[in-house]
């Protein structure tokens, strides 16, 4: 049963917050457990994950999105039960980046992007969810909202600096708030103190 949550004069959150982390360490896990909660809970979700080798292939040759997108059209592909974005240009940089060997061994240093340019692509990006409660996003670790880190097993000290939170299984200092892999109410409480209002 849906549950009704908006009643009149209520408005909507319209929180993000970035979830990141090496990859195997369970991320789109976490990230699952803290949407279904939250929609579960009556909100709003929007959530996007980040492809930063541009493997994903959703507009496959022959089909109409593929023919649109190829002729230089942004692409909305709307059925009765999803939406998928397809835009000519990506957001957030990094065409260059891709195959590069820093890129592939996840060594690169973030310390020189334009926030100018990376809050313009966030605002883009948020342009085509309309209205939500919470916006996840799984990668971009350097775009400027508050970040939650996900270590499993092992601390990987590139991205610590990173961190305004952490979830992790390890009884470590992080040195910001840290939270158990299981632990998806602290974090939503976590977050509905520190995520960024977009």
């Amino acid at each position: 049963m849906n549950k009704i949550r908006i009643f009149k004069g209520e408005t909507i959150k319209r929180l993000a917050i970035v979830f990141s982390g090496a990859s195997g360490v369970g991320k789109t896990t976490f990230v699952l457990k803290v949407a279904q909660n939250l929609i579960e809970s009556g909100f709003k979700v929007a959530v996007v994950k980040h492809d930063p080798g541009d493997k994903a292939r959703f507009d496959k040759e022959g089909k109409d999105s593929f023919r649109y997108s190829q002729i230089g059209a942004d692409v909305a592909v709307v059925s009765p039960t999803r939406t998928s974005v397809f835009l000519k240009r990506g957001l957030f940089g990094g065409a260059e980046r891709v195959g590069s060997e820093a890129h592939f061994e996840k060594r690169e240093d973030f310390s020189n992007l334009n926030n100018s340019n990376l809050n313009r692509d966030l605002e883009e990006l948020i342009s085509h969810f309309g209205d939500f409660d919470y916006l996840l996003i799984e990668g971009l670790k350097f775009i400027p909202l508050p970040k939650i880190v996900i270590f499993r097993d092992e601390i990987k000290a590139d991205f610590l600096p990173f961190a305004s939170a952490v979830v992790s299984n390890l009884n470590y200092d992080f040195g910001v708030p840290a939270f158990g892999l299981e632990d998806v109410s602290g974090v939503i409480e976590w977050i509905n103190n520190n995520a960024k209002k977009v």
